[in-house]
């Protein structure tokens, strides 16, 4: 959660940074897609458009930014890139990686250094303390108890990092699918927190702490529903997702109220949206910290194909603004708290893994994406949804 002051430019990516304060609201959206960097500016009219591509043909998990305004990009297949130009041009930054398939980067302060994490499937974390020019592995991930469990619904079946969080002397680490991590060691060793006793239905989406509630963990479990813990992750409470929501997904907090939370999802699960044609994703607002939701639609979609697959939110004095982006490369805005939305751009699909392709309007069936294997308590529940 970015907070240093000054402007920079907006991320909205599938894994990537997804809360800023900024001074003021800044005119320039970096969206990391299916298929490259979309950069787009702001007029004064509020009106968006396109002013830049790069990285043409490269699937973009995720986009951080380090305290000097460098963009990091994690993509699928041909590790991490990183921009001096907010995006303009970029460079590989690959050595000490031995894996290259990157779903999540992150930045942040851990004990008063900056460090660079990127998550990869099968499930590794790197960090870097220079930048991106070098990085190592840390073992310790797969050294916990459980990881011969973790797993991946679709092939080739191997669990990844997908969210990254850095909290100050903490880090978090969340497996899809597999366990919620914690290290108070810098990535030394790591210790799998109760999220529940099968780790086949540890299914991180997203992790969120504040700083303001240090003891507060909330979690998107896209398998078992958003979950969230007041003692540092060791009890855990359940039934948190908004009504219609069986599958949440990107999830944010406003900088400076930590009860404000906006929620991105969809009905049942992919095995029930490739059935039917369509995710039929949503999007609902929390002021409570996620005990009481409500559907937001002014202007979005009501029973959509696509899914979102990225959510933003940028705050700044005096207010702040939503970003959402789907897996048909459709950008919604919203300058009112999400009461009401407008489409601002089309771009590349912004899409975990491959639901733009499993998504797609007629597709035809294939194995990458529909050979599913679930746990067994997942699988009696996405059986027995009624959706």
């Amino acid at each position: 959660m970015h907070g240093a002051g000054g402007v920079g430019p907006i991320l909205l990516s599938s894994s990537g940074d997804n809360m800023l304060r900024q001074d003021q609201p800044s005119d320039r959206l970096v969206i990391g897609t299916a298929d490259g960097m979309f950069l787009l500016r702001r007029a004064d009219s509020g009106e968006w458009t396109l002013a830049h591509r790069a990285l043409q043909g490269c699937a973009v998990a995720a986009v951080t930014r380090l305290a000097n305004g460098a963009l990091i990009a994690g993509t699928h297949g041909q590790g991490v890139s990183r921009s001096d130009d907010e995006g303009q041009t970029w460079r590989w930054i690959n050595n000490g990686l031995t894996v290259f398939d990157v779903w999540s980067v992150r930045a942040g302060m851990l004990n008063g250094r900056e460090c660079l994490y990127a998550g990869t499937l099968p499930a590794h974390l790197f960090v870097s303390q220079d930048g991106g020019e070098t990085w190592r592995d840390l073992p310790a991930l797969r050294q916990v108890p459980g990881v011969e469990h973790w797993f991946f619904p679709p092939p080739p079946h191997q669990g990844h990092v997908k969210d990254i969080v850095v909290d100050g002397t903490r880090l978090l680490v969340g497996i899809e699918v597999g366990a919620l991590l914690v290290s108070e060691d810098e990535g030394a060793t790591f210790t799998a927190l109760p999220v529940d006793p099968d780790p086949r239905d540890c299914d991180l989406h997203r992790i969120l702490v504040h700083p303001a509630r240090p003891g507060r963990i909330i979690i998107a479990n896209g398998l078992a529903g958003t979950m969230a813990s007041e003692d540092r992750g060791q009890t855990w409470q359940r039934g948190l997702n908004p009504p219609g929501i069986d599958y949440p997904d990107p999830l944010v907090m406003h900088p400076d109220d930590p009860d404000l939370l906006f929620m991105a999802g969809a009905v049942g699960w992919p095995p029930h949206w490739y059935a039917l044609g369509r995710a039929r994703t949503k999007i609902a607002r929390s002021r409570d910290g996620g005990k009481t939701w409500e559907r937001l639609l002014g202007g979005l979609p009501d029973g959509q194909r696509a899914i979102f697959g990225g959510l933003t939110l940028e705050a700044f004095d005096g207010g702040y603004a939503l970003y959402a982006a789907d897996s048909d490369g459709q950008v919604f805005e919203s300058r009112d708290g999400g009461d009401t939305w407008r489409i601002i751009a089309e771009v590349g699909p912004v899409s975990k893994g491959d639901f733009h392709k499993a998504l797609a309007r007629g597709r035809p069936p294939m194995v990458t994406v529909d050979a599913l294997k679930f746990g067994d308590k997942a699988a009696e529940r996405i059986a027995k949804a009624k959706v």
